[in-house]
């Protein structure tokens, strides 16, 4: 049933088990970082109980909720809003029109705003015949307590470096293409994937590296005058690009603490004498700090951080 999933065989293993006794709870919370796979499960386990091996968009009973785009700025609105769930409710108390499951999945519950929990809970605790709900977020403590407590919550955690990099080989990359994809993935398959696949994506993924090695070279003064230029004010999707250079510079920081270490062996830039520098440009305090900064911001990303801000924060720690 999940043939496209890389890793996290036990989450498998409950599905299926609960598939097969007929125990699939009525709301499921899949936790984890981005590209790690929580949608691809949460896709895969949609077509297996509406019984459709394509895509289920159109499918009459199968619902996805997204932040709406707002018609006046053409921009995501800030949260999924009171009117979207009261019609999703409206929808779940009608017959199922294929005599099976009736499916809502959120990709991004984090958005649901605290009226559209609340008008929720209702449906949550009392659904009507054959239901289910899946969230996904990357975080449990974005979702409202009164939302999360009534799902079974599943945690999605980072895939080995091994598992991917023999599963892309399985499925025809080259071994070299394929170590390369598992290492700057660190654990994600969906990064590793779209690593192989777009090319667009790899080329923009290594001249991130770059520029995120020339920062990290920089002095404090050269550092926060590059901060500017880093996200765009005119970039609409500042929180995605945000979170993309903060992938490219925990990758970078990393590959430094690993050479401080000896750990050469699972480094990503081994051979790149770039890295070789900034080990005695980052000493270990300043690594830590700058990893405790990046972990700092990605939490405050879904509470709409200014990203400059962000940046500079992270900036001025080291």
């Amino acid at each position: 049933m999940f043939p496209s999933i890389i890793g996290h065989n036990r989450i498998q293993e409950v599905l299926l088990r609960m598939l097969e006794h007929g125990t699939l709870p009525h709301a499921l919370l899949f936790v984890g970082s981005q590209g790690l796979g929580k949608t691809t499960m949460a896709q895969a386990l949609i077509r297996h109980l509406l019984g459709s091996s394509t895509q289920v968009q159109n499918h009459p009973d199968y619902q996805e909720v997204h932040r709406l785009v707002d018609e006046k700025t053409e921009k995501r609105k800030t949260s999924i809003s009171v009117k979207q769930i009261r019609e999703v409710t409206a929808r779940l108390g009608l017959t199922s029109l294929s005599g099976g499951w009736k499916i809502v999945f959120f990709e991004q519950a984090q958005f649901l705003s605290q009226g559209a929990a609340n008008a929720l809970l209702k449906t949550l605790e009392e659904p009507k015949g054959k239901t289910l709900f899946i969230f996904c977020t990357e975080h449990l403590e974005q979702i409202p307590a009164t939302i999360a407590s009534r799902c079974q919550v599943m945690r999605f955690n980072q895939v080995s470096r091994q598992e991917i990099g023999d599963t892309l080989v399985r499925l025809g990359f080259s071994p070299v293409d394929a170590a390369l994809a598992a290492s700057m993935s660190l654990g994600r398959p969906g990064k590793a994937l779209r690593f192989l696949k777009e090319s667009l994506y790899r080329c923009q993924w290594e001249t991130n590296v770059g520029q995120a090695l020339a920062f990290f070279s920089a002095s404090l003064p050269e550092r926060l005058a590059q901060v500017m230029t880093l996200i765009p004010k005119t970039d609409t999707q500042k929180n995605e690009s945000l979170l993309d250079l903060l992938d490219h510079w925990e990758l970078v920081c990393r590959d430094v603490l690993f050479k401080q270490l000896h750990l050469e062996e699972i480094q990503v830039f081994s051979q790149d004498v770039r890295i070789n520098s900034l080990v005695h440009h980052l000493p270990l305090p300043s690594l830590l700090s700058i990893f405790e900064r990046l972990n700092q911001v990605r939490r405050a990303i879904p509470r709409h951080v200014n990203p400059h801000l962000a940046l500079e924060h992270i900036t001025i720690g080291f």
